[in-house]
């Protein structure tokens, strides 16, 4: 009798725990746009040396979910391409102006065809705005989705510079902090997804175990009352698409985060001079800085005060602006563009829409052009 009711206690237990579990992954699907206990990386990668991993060369990927279908090429060199066959010669052809433009997914145009992504449109619009007189145009994407800036500066003091563009334009979004840390810090299994390698075995059990939602918003809440508690400088931000971290303190050149991320920004401008180019660093923000209907599915996630986080990235720009490091901060230009109606950020996918990718192309081109 007594082995009975505890057989039943245990049995009811375990049931809570799959409709609380059913529950919370269906809330995190709503607001995230995946279930945490499926991949949400595609194998469309390979090992690179510098960086530690790459586009898959020869890539012909179709990239559908509920929200998008997109068609995604890249050429012998892991470069994204329009159609198949689109080579780049290292040595740049006679009247061209050329753009090489570095960053994750954004760069690369996640979502969207390559037509209407903005490594297509930026091009248009700078010849239609008469940038570079005379010559033609040709951006080469080297967008790496992703990709930390520290391995793909890495990636460009080897490769990139080979290629001698006369402008590299660098991609930062959601915080203009960003992770400095130049470290090979991911592999690519053999079947073209990247996993992050020489993780602890605490580490490991932890990542798995918070692919359950159950698990997840407990190690969440309990993330939140610890740093109530013992605030500190920066707040994790899940669901970015990159290791993000948005401040809780105003912008200060010698914080730590903004140190090393001053560091890395100071290294690429060198590298990019160096190899005889130009630099630009185009910032942008996620959705909820542009769409304030977005601001409450990215509440659960870590993000708080939004005001304070944009001035942050504005005093950060202002200072990299004062150490010859051009920054082009589009947030405004997007908030703008997002006021006219369009939807610039999918409801669920963190990217860009094509909306979005021409709203970002144009506000880039009009800075340059200035």
């Amino acid at each position: 009798m007594h082995k009975g009711k505890i057989a039943g206690a245990i049995a009811y237990l375990l049931f809570l725990f799959v409709v609380v579990e059913i529950a919370l992954q269906a809330f995190y699907y709503v607001t995230v746009g995946d279930f945490l206990f499926r991949r949400a990386a595609l194998p469309i990668y390979q090992h690179e040396p510098h960086a530690g991993y790459g586009n898959k060369p020869n890539l012909s990927f179709e990239h559908q979910t509920s929200e998008f279908r997109a068609n995604y090429y890249t050429n012998s060199a892991g470069f994204r391409v329009p159609r198949p066959g689109v080579e780049y010669p290292i040595a740049k052809p006679k009247n061209t102006y050329r753009i090489l433009l570095l960053g994750p997914s954004f760069a690369y145009g996640w979502g969207v065809n390559y037509q209407k992504s903005f490594a297509a449109l930026l091009p248009e619009f700078l010849e239609a705005r008469g940038f570079a007189t005379g010559q033609r145009i040709e951006l080469i994407n080297a967008g790496v989705p992703a990709m930390y800036a520290g391995p793909q500066l890495n990636w460009y003091k080897h490769e990139g510079a080979r290629y001698r563009p006369d402008l590299v334009l660098q991609f930062v979004y959601g915080s203009m902090a960003v992770n400095a840390d130049s470290r090979q810090r991911f592999a690519v299994d053999k079947f073209g997804y990247i996993t992050e390698q020489n993780l602890p075995p605490d580490q490991i059990w932890r990542a798995r175990l918070k692919k359950f939602a159950s698990v997840f918003y407990i190690w969440k809440i309990w993330t939140e009352i610890q740093n109530r508690l013992d605030p500190v400088h920066t707040k994790t931000v899940a669901g970015a698409g990159r290791a993000m971290e948005v401040p809780i303190a105003p912008f200060n050149p010698l914080g730590e985060s903004e140190l090393k991320s001053i560091r890395l920004y100071d290294q690429l401008k060198q590298v990019v001079q160096q190899s005889g180019s130009d630099l630009s660093v185009v910032y942008f923000p996620l959705s909820y800085s542009v769409h304030p209907e977005d601001e409450i599915r990215w509440r659960h996630l870590g993000i708080r005060n939004i005001k304070d986080q944009q001035e942050f990235d504005s005093a950060f720009e202002r200072y990299l602006n004062g150490r010859q490091i051009h920054v082009v901060n589009i947030t405004k230009d997007l908030q703008m563009a997002a006021k006219k109606g369009h939807r610039l950020y999918y409801w669920l996918d963190i990217h860009w829409t094509a909306e979005g990718n021409a709203a970002a192309a144009h506000a880039v081109s009009e800075r340059l052009k200035r």
